[in-house]
C-alpha cells in the first residue's frame, strides 16, 4: 500500500483501496476516515489529492472503468482475418472483467445506486479507444462479408459487457438455483468460451437483414457551444409539449 522508498501511501494505492471499499460498501457506506485508516494516508492528504470523498469516489470509479478495458497492445493490433481479431478482442475483454472483480462490482453498484452527478458523468465517456477498435473490427468483417450488417460497436460492446457482468452480478443466484460455481476453473473457462461463441454467432449468423443500422441508438453528443435550452426545453412557444 505504501511507497517502497518513502513508506508513504501513493495516491494510486489509495485509489485502489477506494475501489475495494466502495465496491463492498457503496458510496454511502464509506468515509474518508475509514479510508485513511485503511490506507495509512492522512485525511488531510486525501483531501489534498482528491478534494473530498466525492472526488475520491470519482477517481476510484474512473480507475474501475479503465480496468475493464483491454490492454493497449490488443487495441493497437490489426488482424488480417476479422473473425480471429474479434475472437482475440472478446477474449481480452473477458479477461479484463475476470481479473478485476472489484472494478466490476463498483461499476455495478454505480448503475444500481448512482452517486455520480450529471456534471461529472462526462469524464466516464472516454472509451473511444475500445469503441474505435470494435468499429474497425466490425467494418473489416462486414466489408469482407464475414459479419452481417446492422450491428454497431455499441451493440457489440453491450452484448460483451452484459455477459461479462453476469459472472459477478448473478454468481450467488447461479450457485443457489443451478449449483453453478462461477469461480471454478471449469466454469471460468466455460464462460469464456460461451462469451466468445455467443458474440461470433451473433455476428456471423444468417439472420435476415432487418433494415436497421443498429440494435441500439446512441444519442448524439451535444455541441459544446450550444445553449442549454436546445437540449432541455421540450415545450414549444405556446407552452405545448413538442
Amino acid at each position: 500500500m505504501a511507497d517502497a522508498v518513502s513508506g508513504i501511501p501513493s495516491p494510486d494505492a489509495v485509489v485502489r483501496a477506494a475501489v475495494a471499499a466502495f465496491s463492498s460498501k457503496g458510496y454511502a457506506g464509506v468515509t474518508v476516515e475509514t479510508l485513511a485508516k485503511r490506507t495509512g494516508m492522512t485525511k488531510r492528504m486525501i483531501h489534498y489529492y482528491f478534494g473530498d470523498k466525492r472526488g475520491l469516489y470519482l477517481a476510484a470509479l474512473r480507475h474501475a472503468v479503465d480496468c475493464l478495458a483491454p490492454p493497449e497492445d490488443v487495441l493497437n493490433r490489426s488482424h488480417a482475418v476479422p473473425v480471429e481479431g474479434m475472437r482475440r478482442f472478446v477474449d481480452a475483454l473477458y479477461h479484463a472483467f475476470l481479473d478485476n472483480p472489484e472494478a466490476v462490482r463498483l461499476v455495478l453498484r454505480e448503475n444500481l445506486d448512482p452517486a455520480v452527478e450529471a456534471e461529472d458523468a462526462a469524464q466516464f465517456t472516454d472509451v473511444r479507444d475500445v469503441t474505435l477498435h470494435a468499429e474497425r473490427l466490425l467494418l473489416a468483417g462486414q466489408d469482407a462479408g464475414a459479419f452481417r450488417p446492422g450491428i454497431t460497436a455499441v451493440d457489440l460492446l453491450t452484448l460483451i459487457s452484459s455477459l461479462c457482468f453476469f459472472r459477478v452480478s448473478n454468481a450467488a443466484t447461479a450457485q443457489h438455483l443451478s449449483r453453478v460455481d462461477m469461480e471454478s476453473r471449469r466454469n471460468v473457462d466455460g464462460m469464456r468460451r460461451m462469451v466468445i461463441d455467443t458474440v461470433l454467432a451473433f455476428l456471423t449468423s444468417n439472420i435476415s437483414y432487418s433494415g436497421y443500422e443498429s440494435y441500439l441508438e446512441a444519442a448524439p453528443a451535444p455541441a459544446e457551444d450550444a445553449e442549454p435550452d436546445e437540449y432541455f426545453d421540450i415545450y414549444g412557444d405556446e407552452g405545448r409539449i413538442v
